[in-house]
């Protein structure tokens, strides 16, 4: 979802990109979760499901924000009223200042630790079973969730994250390990089955890349703010990336990290036209990637241009 301070431009903004996600046939959105974010990220979730005919909400969750109790509710909730899957990307991190505002003060892989343990509470309640649970950040006694979910409503998860804990985490609860955009134009070494990175495409490359530094003009004062957010966070994503605006010179041409380097995304970009957008799509799959999660587009010419690389891609694919 698009980022806004404005609480009424963010959910106009949303309300778009639910609408076009859907007429493109996009299998969900993802939801951020995060201080900063406008609308609470399960409103928004319910706002997809209540105004789309296709799309599945991946929304993020963070242990910091809401107990697991809470988090079945809205799971079961939203499968029971709509018949709709609901995705979680099971994250930890926020911004140390904001972690330090909640009081929250454990330590980088503790916080999967616990993340384990929420997510292990939020499974078990989903069965409708009374749950008797002791760990070291939750304990609870016949906490029972009524009526329970249907077995195929029951959520599926991803975990964003590139360090060993984000990774083991993702091992111990089956979930899908979401990795960034490489230089290499591949996944990151590990056993990732999705990855995240922006794409702007056009019929020529000339096209996509006046669209693309367009959208993304080189921004100092904004390059000047990542550099101080680099003191503000523990992520280990978020460094691989920043050594990543070191190794562009070096990278395969389309690849693109820009768009980060000025603040103006959280992730790489590939630009490029429909046929090496799609030759890069499918090299994607040939190597195990099943799951793109994709920076937001700007505009319905921008989902244009994406699904017919897609389509593109299914050709070469099935070729």
């Amino acid at each position: 979802m698009p980022r806004a301070t404005r609480g009424d431009v963010f959910w106009r903004n949303a309300l778009e990109i639910i609408r076009l996600s859907d007429k493109y046939r996009c299998t969900g959105i993802l939801i951020l979760t995060g201080n900063e974010i406008a609308v609470e990220p399960w409103l928004l979730a319910h706002a997809m499901a209540a105004n789309s005919e296709f799309l599945e909400p991946l929304v993020a969750v963070n242990p910091v924000y809401m107990h697991p109790f809470t988090t079945a509710r809205m799971i079961g909730s939203l499968g029971l009223a709509y018949k709709r899957r609901v995705y979680l990307n099971l994250v930890t991190g926020t911004s140390l200042s904001h972690l330090q505002a909640l009081g929250d003060g454990i330590a980088h892989d503790e916080r999967y630790a616990r993340l384990l343990e929420y997510t292990t509470i939020v499974t078990e309640l989903l069965s409708g079973q009374p749950l008797s649970y002791e760990g070291k950040y939750y304990s609870t006694k016949g906490l029972q969730l009524l009526p329970a979910l249907p077995k195929e409503l029951h959520p599926r998860y991803l975990v964003a994250g590139q360090s060993a804990a984000a990774v083991q985490i993702a091992e111990q609860v089956g979930a899908v390990n979401i990795q960034m955009l490489g230089p290499t134009l591949d996944s990151r070494p590990g056993a990732a089955k999705a990855i995240h990175f922006g794409v702007t495409c056009r019929a020529s490359e000339t096209e996509a890349w006046s669209s693309a530094r367009q959208r993304f003009p080189e921004d100092k004062v904004g390059q000047f703010v990542l550099d101080e957010s680099m003191k503000n966070t523990d992520s280990e994503w978020k460094r691989r990336l920043q050594v990543a605006t070191t190794q562009e010179s070096t990278a395969l041409p389309g690849f693109w990290m820009m768009p980060f380097r000025n603040f103006q995304a959280d992730c790489p970009f590939f630009v490029g036209d429909h046929d090496r957008t799609a030759e890069m799509f499918a090299g994607l799959v040939r190597s195990g990637i099943r799951t793109f999660v994709l920076d937001v587009p700007l505009s319905e010419e921008d989902f244009e241009h994406t699904a017919a690389a897609f389509q593109l891609t299914a050709r070469l694919l099935n070729g």
